[in-house]
C-alpha cells in the first residue's frame, strides 16, 4: 500500500515537471530538488519492496510454522484428550482401588478382631488343656487303680469261674431226682380205724424213678439234701382231716384241720437223707380226704444237692 502511494506521488511530480517547463526556467532549481526527493523516494520504495519480499518470505515461514504448530497443537490436543481420558480412567481405577483398599482394610480389621478372639480362645484352651492335663493325670491314677481292681476282679472272677466249673461238673455228675404225684380221682378217701399209708398213684413227674407209685414211698438214691412237699384237701364238713409225714418209719410232721366243707392243708420241709432213706405220707386214723381230677392231694420232692 505504501509503495502504491509513492508511485502515484511520482506521477504527480512528473506532471508538475512538464507543466513547470512550460511555465519557464525560473522554476528549474525547485524542480531538481523535487527530483532528488523522488529519487530518494524511489530508492526507499525499492528498499521497501526488498523488505516486503523478506517480510513475505518471513510471513510465509511464520505461516508454515503456525500451520506446523497448529498440527502439533492438534496432535497435542489429541494426546491431551487421550491423556485426559487416561487420567479419567486412572481416576476411576484409583477410586475403585481406594474402595478395594478400604474393603481390604475392613477385612484386615475384621481378621485382626478374629485373630484376637482366636488368641483369647487359644489362651482359654491352653488353660483348659493345662487343667485337663492335671485332670488326665488324676484320671490316669484312677485308671491305674481301676486296672488294679480289674485285675483283682479278673482273678476273683477266674476263681469264681473255676468254682462254677467245678459245681457244673459236680452237678453234671449229680443224679437228677424229682417227683410229683396226686392221690386218686375216685373222690372220698377214709376215714379208717387205723393210720393208713397214702399211695399217690397219679404220677406227673418221676425223674430218677425214686418214687414208687405202688407203695407211695420215696427212696433217696443218693445221700443229699431234699425238698419234700405235700397238700391235703377234704370237702366234708365236721370231719377231721389229718396227714403225717414219715422218715424211715418215724413220724416227723403232723398237720390236721377240721372240715368246714372246704378244708385245705399245704406244708413243706427240707430233709437231709442218707442213701436208701425212705419218706412217705400216712392218713391219720378216723380222718378223711377227698380228691378228684383237680389233684387236690399231692406228694412232691426233689434233690437240692448231694452230700
Amino acid at each position: 500500500m505504501r509503495a502504491t502511494l509513492l508511485v502515484v506521488l511520482l506521477f504527480c511530480l512528473t506532471g508538475a515537471r512538464t507543466q513547470g517547463e512550460r511555465e519557464g526556467s525560473d522554476q528549474g532549481l525547485q524542480t531538481r530538488d523535487v527530483w532528488d526527493e523522488l529519487r530518494a523516494l524511489r530508492d526507499m520504495v525499492v528498499e521497501q519492496r526488498v523488505e516486503l519480499r523478506y517480510t513475505k518470505a518471513e510471513l510465509q515461514t511464520q505461516t508454515e510454522r503456525v500451520t506446523g504448530l497448529q498440527k502439533e497443537n492438534a496432535v497435542m490436543s489429541s494426546r491431551l484428550t487421550a491423556t485426559e481420558n487416561g487420567v479419567t480412567a486412572i481416576t476411576v481405577e484409583l477410586e475403585a482401588t481406594k474402595a478395594e483398599q478400604q474393603l481390604q482394610k475392613e477385612k484386615w480389621e475384621e481378621a485382626e478382631r478374629l485373630i484376637f478372639a482366636q488368641a483369647a480362645e487359644l489362651a482359654a484352651l491352653v488353660s483348659t488343656v493345662t487343667t485337663s492335663g492335671k485332670e488326665v493325670q488324676e484320671q490316669k491314677k484312677e485308671v491305674t487303680a481301676l486296672w488294679e481292681k480289674l485285675n483283682i476282679s479278673k482273678t476273683e472272677l477266674q476263681l469264681t469261674k473255676n468254682k462254677l466249673d467245678e459245681m457244673e461238673r459236680t452237678i453234671a455228675g449229680t443224679p437228677k431226682i424229682a417227683f410229683t404225684a396226686a392221690l386218686t380221682t375216685s373222690g372220698k378217701i377214709g376215714p379208717f380205724n387205723t393210720e393208713t399209708p397214702l399211695v399217690y398213684s397219679r404220677v406227673f413227674t418221676n425223674i430218677g424213678s425214686a418214687y414208687n407209685p405202688v407203695t407211695g414211698i420215696f427212696t433217696a438214691p443218693v445221700k443229699g439234701v431234699y425238698y419234700i412237699r405235700f397238700t391235703a384237701f377234704n370237702n366234708k364238713a365236721g370231719e377231721w382231716m389229718a396227714v403225717n409225714l414219715y422218715h424211715n418209719g418215724q413220724r416227723i410232721l403232723h398237720n390236721s384241720e377240721l372240715g368246714n366243707g372246704h378244708a385245705f392243708i399245704a406244708n413243706a420241709l427240707i430233709l437231709q437223707l442218707e442213701q436208701g432213706s425212705v419218706v412217705s405220707m400216712r392218713l391219720q386214723q378216723n380222718c378223711g380226704l377227698y380228691d378228684d381230677l383237680s389233684s387236690l392231694n399231692t406228694f412232691s420232692g426233689f434233690l437240692l444237692f448231694p452230700l
